[in-house]
């Protein structure tokens, strides 16, 4: 058995140091979350305009609903990365817009899945069950599953064994699972690449949404669950470095 199996429930890859399911301590104070809300107050109905109109001209708006940031990273098609960890109900609750925004959008942008453990290790199994079901082209069925097998049916993993009847149960080859459980450099290339972007951009919060490594938001940012993709549609039309 692997090494990186035997340590399915304690992953042992160097962690950058995740705050918490949405904000960052610094923005938990009193002082923030009464300027949060007096901003939100201020903007919500010309924001609700840009929106309805599907406007990219944010100059009426006293505060954008993004970040920019920069980034020397490359993309050859336009991309959408959202960091996320399953555990987060924050994360789950935003999975039905992902869903939604995903399957209208199939073959035309490239939505990348950065999973986290919030730097709880016992969460560690769901990432190596999540790039595994990547390797077996299953993530999209692996996702919504993932999230419920956490949040509605209280469950982790309690053994290799279990990881891979997961992965059967969502249509896999059980040969082919109990390999791709078992990849250890693969799932290890994939989870380092993870945590290198998690620490390139400093992302201390989840879900935290980066449109073509330029516009970065959260849930907050863009003023709530729903209107999170309509934020991704209009910084999708703004400049980029990334091609068409």
């Amino acid at each position: 058995m692997s090494k990186l199996v035997k340590t399915l429930f304690l992953t042992i890859f160097a962690l950058i140091s995740i705050i918490s399911c949405g904000q960052s301590s610094e923005s938990n104070g009193p002082k923030a979350v009464e300027s949060s809300n007096k901003t939100a107050k201020n903007t919500k109905e010309v924001e609700s305009k840009l929106i309805e109109s599907h406007s990219t001209d944010f100059s009426l708006l006293k505060e954008e609903p993004f970040t920019r940031i920069e980034s020397n990273e490359n993309c050859d098609a336009p991309v959408v990365m959202e960091f996320f960890a399953y555990q987060c109900p924050h994360c789950y609750t935003l999975e039905s817009e992902a869903k939604k925004w995903k399957d209208a959008n199939k073959g035309k942008v490239k939505f990348v899945a950065i999973p986290t453990h919030l730097g709880r290790e016992e969460f560690g199994s769901f990432l190596i069950v999540h790039h595994a079901s990547e390797q077996l082209g299953l993530l999209d069925k692996a996702t919504p599953a993932l999230f419920d097998r956490i949040h509605n049916q209280k469950k982790g993993f309690t053994s290799p064994d279990d990881a891979i009847s997961f992965l059967v149960s969502l249509g896999a080859n059980p040969e082919e699972a109990k390999t791709a459980i078992e990849s250890d450099e693969k799932i290890k290339t994939s989870i380092d690449e993870s945590f290198r972007l998690l620490s390139k951009y400093k992302i201390s919060g989840v879900p935290t949404i980066i449109v073509n490594h330029k516009y970065q938001f959260d849930v907050t940012k863009a003023g709530g669950y729903d209107k999170v993709f309509e934020v991704v549609n209009q910084t999708l039309k703004l400049d980029s470095n990334c091609s068409d």
